[in-house]
């Protein structure tokens, strides 16, 4: 009997200790402000020491207006509605100020930043089904196409980061905002810090999605080809299902990898992201049944597929509108099949039901895991989803299941005559092949790995360095001690260009200029993407005969490039800096960026340095 007790209790006392890890709010050494009525005071805080802030609270709201910054500079006659964020219709709380569930608004919260110049990260998630952000009046990126109805707006399902440098120590938020598609009122807080916290966070959420949707498609295909192979045993199929789905829907939540890259419609990646729950569930609850033979009911696997088929039809016909109904509907029935599985599972611990103790495992840290997602989608607290990380212990678990089965059948195998050899030859081939394909998966996601490093490190539009490379550059440069300048270069007059012929022509002209400065520079130096019609520019004095000429050469090379498309040339305004031992980089920006604003001052199409 105390064999029998042993394994349970061990995992009871793990199950404790993860709900405990998951759901008791650990005292932090210091509590971020929130907002108060559209205001949010950070200028005591500490983004390096306590990190990035959540904006929780409450903002201001315009129902069913769209509002810029030069609306709030000349004066609203009309108040604004508190808005109390994170806000979601299915909130036991009534925090939502307005009756409607199709509407469209102005959300706004000024920050009152720290002191000192910093480059920060704003990371938006959901704001109704579309939105556009500004920040202090300048366009900042929009998700899907916002409207003042059904007819004009376009709804999506991303993730919006952006990165900005304040002019001030306060900065405005401005959200315009619409939803006549959900109707479930969900805002998510907005999360601000500095641009490497941002950064930092983005990098790790998406290679913990690309890791585990990695790892399940090997899982599944795996799977998949074990159950091909020995098609009497089911058990690999349905786990090979669980797998590949969750694969899919790692894609479309959490870092939403496939939205970010594909344009599909609002509506099939949100009733992908439902069917994968409700057919995954369904795989799962089919894996229990046959990996554990004659411990569940018959019923109990019928049920789980009809109820996933159902609700998978019912997803792919209902108004979009009522998914989260039917999710909750769902819930319901599938936490009644949880609590059955979990009472079988225990069931097959204490009568010693082999693989019983490992499956009650990985299912108890997937189960606990599932309800803190539900918590999260019904509540929308700032609790992390924590589907990744039950998934991924259950798959190994579940994993580790399915192979000792087949290593008991390959030691039963041995044990048969000449006859059954043929069979375990035939079963050994088929895991070299398994094996193999493994592999190669595994060099498709290292090659994808290496693709997404290199776009990090390159501006999308001119292929040219990046920010981050440029200063990557910049300072191997000092590491060598190497004598050089650095110029911040501005296209003269580019909003004009823009304004009369279109963003798409201003981003053909960029890309042309782009290459005529790399010409023009060649061996003395390297130019990079600064942002917007801003480039760095450096220059190695050891390569030159005079900075003087060289700084003239380039912008002479960009004056004298006629863009036919337009009918007139481009001229460009050069600031630069020589870099002196022990001068900070931003020092150096900054001086360039001096020089640069003296030049405009000068009339443009100037090459100014910095004394």
């Amino acid at each position: 009997m105390r064999k029998k007790i042993a394994p349970i209790s061990v995992i009871i006392m793990l199950i404790i200790l993860l709900s405990a890890a998951l759901f008791l709010n650990k005292p932090t050494a210091a509590q971020p402000p929130k907002p108060i009525n559209g205001v949010l005071d950070l200028s005591n805080w500490s983004f390096e020491k306590n990190g990035i802030v959540s904006l929780e609270g409450t903002w201001s709201f315009y129902f069913n207006r769209f509002l810029t910054h030069e609306d709030f500079v000349k004066g609203q006659d009309v108040m604004p509605t508190p808005l109390e964020i994170p806000s979601t219709q299915k909130s036991m709380a009534p925090i939502k100020p307005f009756a409607e569930n199709k509407f469209y608004g102005t959300m706004r919260l000024v920050i009152k930043l720290p002191e000192g110049r910093k480059t920060y990260g704003l990371r938006t998630d959901i704001i109704l089904t579309s939105f556009k952000l500004y920040i202090d009046g300048n366009l900042h990126g929009k998700v899907g196409k916002v409207g003042t109805g059904w007819e004009n707006s376009v709804p999506y399902y991303n993730i919006l980061t952006t990165y900005f440098n304040p002019e001030s120590n306060e900065v405005e938020l401005i959200y315009q905002t619409s939803d006549f598609t959900a109707e479930d009122c969900t805002i998510v807080a907005p999360k601000i810090g500095l641009a490497s916290q941002i950064s930092q966070a983005v990098q790790l959420g998406l290679g913990r999605d690309l890791f585990l949707f990695g790892m399940l498609l090997i899982m599944g295909i795996y799977h998949f080809g074990l159950y091909i192979m020995r098609t009497k045993d089911r058990a690999p199929l349905y786990f090979g299902v669980f797998c590949l789905l969750f694969a899919l829907r790692m894609l479309l939540v959490g870092e939403r990898f496939l939205p970010s890259y594909l344009n599909l419609s609002f509506f099939v990646y949100g009733r992908m992201a439902y069917l994968s729950v409700f057919i995954g569930f369904a795989a799962l609850c089919g894996f229990l049944y046959y990996a554990l033979d004659g411990l569940f009911a018959k019923w109990f696997v019928k049920f789980s597929i009809a109820l996933g088929s159902v609700f998978g039809f019912l997803i792919l016909w209902i108004p979009y509108s009522s998914a989260d109904r039917l999710l909750m509907i769902y819930a319901v029935f599938a936490f009644i099949l949880l609590g059955y599985a979990m009472i079988r599972l225990v069931i097959g611990v204490f009568k010693s039901v082999p693989f019983a103790n490992i499956v009650f495992l990985g299912f108890a840290f997937l189960g606990i895991t599932l309800i803190n997602d539900l918590i999260y989608h019904i509540t929308l607290s700032n609790t992390p989803s924590l589907i990744p990380f039950g998934v991924s212990v259950f798959t190994f678990t579940q994993a580790y299941t399915l192979s000792a089965r087949f290593s008991n059948a390959f030691t039963r195998a041995e044990q048969l005559s000449v006859e059954n050899k043929a069979i375990l030859s035939e079963l050994k081939l088929m895991n070299s092949n398994l094996e193999s394909l493994v592999k190669e998966r595994t060099s498709d996601l290292q090659e994808a790995l290496e693709e997404m490093e290199v776009m990090s490190k390159t501006d999308y539009l001119t292929k040219l360095p990046n920010r981050r490379l440029a200063l990557a550059k910049i300072k191997e440069l000092i590491e060598q001690k190497k004598d050089f300048y650095i110029g911040l270069a501005d296209i003269d007059h580019f909003k004009e260009i823009n304004d009369q012929f279109g963003h798409v022509k201003g981003d053909e002209i960029l890309v042309l200029l782009s290459e005529v400065l790399r010409a023009a520079i060649g061996g003395c130096g390297f130019v990079g993407r600064w942002g917007g019609e801003e480039f760095l520019i450096v220059l190695e004095t050891e390569q030159l005969d005079t900075i003087h000429g060289k700084a003239n050469e380039i912008r002479r090379a960009v004056a004298e490039y006629c863009y036919a498309d337009i009918g007139k040339s481009v001229t460009m305004t050069l600031g630069l800096c020589q870099y002196r031992e022990n001068t900070s980089l931003d020092i150096l920006i900054a001086s360039a960026d001096e020089a640069l604003y003296r030049g405009k001052l000068a009339g443009r199409n100037q090459c100014m340095i910095s004394a």
